[in-house]
């Protein structure tokens, strides 16, 4: 099992009672924001091809004995992501049959391949890390041990850790200590990102916390872009002759960005590789009727 650093314990020190489990915070380090492709290792382009293989084989939920092969032969060679979707594997497992068999599940071998990913300084090594001491799973669970990596992963550029610390802010501590401020920056690092899922919980902050619905609704184009049916729901609904209350974000019904998004969520239903690079530029987000097209700049549209 990785140890944290003495940096990591040091950071764990500056915030004091900051933890995972929402104990008040006397004190934080400053913010910094870091992207994760900056810090990821570089990748064996054989290697990516054995990974690239394995994924596809993985998708038609089968052929696991050759799955598993593939992704060793990229992990002999440092492929990090190799090593997060075998830990995955590991960590849930895969049903099989007497001629093809299945992946058991294998808590040592998960955690042996996050400790690795962690040596390498892969900012999703060090958020694996923080999701299973929290969780327990496998090691003593720690919420020293998970706020600690959880910093680490933040500072690497990990966009799901910086989320998790932007909802600490957000949403963790009592109603008198939150820190929206504090928490928007992590948001807004972690939603310039290409994490759909990191997207969408910055979404869900400007649409919640700030109330600032067109910034909402930018963060969860953003995401569409980027295969997100979630996201494109939000947005078929946001323009709906008669959105339902999940999905009211106060614009005036509009029939042809109505259809727009109906139509490319039933295209992601039958092909969820399908991505929408050009959405942003060729339908550009209306001002919204009150908040224009940002709640605090309503003259300027939102910019990542």
């Amino acid at each position: 099992m990785p140890k944290p650093s003495t940096k990591a314990i040091s950071l764990c020190a500056i915030i004091l009672s900051f933890s995972l489990s929402g104990a008040p915070a006397m004190a934080y380090p400053n913010f910094t924001c870091a992207y994760e492709k900056d810090h990821n290792p570089p990748l064996d382009a054989e290697a990516e091809r054995w990974f690239q293989r394995a994924r596809h084989l993985e998708k038609e939920l089968g052929h696991w004995p050759e799955v598993v092969a593939l992704y060793e032969k990229a992990i002999a060679k440092d492929h990090w992501k190799a090593m997060h979707n075998l830990a995955q594997l590991y960590r849930v497992g895969e049903p099989g049959t007497e001629k093809n068999p299945g992946i058991e599940v294998d808590t040592s071998k998960m955690l042996d391949l996050y400790e690795r990913m962690v040596k390498l300084k892969v900012p999703l090594g060090y958020y694996n890390w923080a999701v299973v001491a929290e969780q327990g799973k496998g090691v003593l669970k720690s919420d020293r041990m998970a706020t600690s990596y959880m910093f680490q992963a933040a500072q690497l550029g990990s966009p799901l850790a910086q989320v998790e610390i932007g909802q600490y802010f957000a949403y963790s501590l009592p109603s008198e200590k939150q820190d929206d401020d504090m928490a928007e920056r992590y948001y807004r690092c972690a939603g310039a990102q290409d994490n759909p899922d990191a997207i969408l919980k910055t979404a869900s902050f400007y649409e919640i916390a700030k109330k600032n619905k067109p910034r909402a609704l930018f963060y969860y184009q953003r995401a569409a872009t980027l295969g997100s049916a979630t996201a494109l729901s939000n947005l078929k609904g946001a323009f709906e002759e008669q959105p339902e209350p999940m999905y009211n974000f106060g614009y005036q019904p509009d029939k042809k960005l109505h259809e727009l998004y109906s139509a490319l969520w039933k295209q992601l239903r039958a092909d969820r590789s399908l991505r929408f690079p050009n959405l942003i530029k060729d339908h550009p987000l209306p001002a919204h009727p009150m908040q224009g097209f940002d709640a605090e700049h309503p003259d300027r549209r939102p910019e990542i």
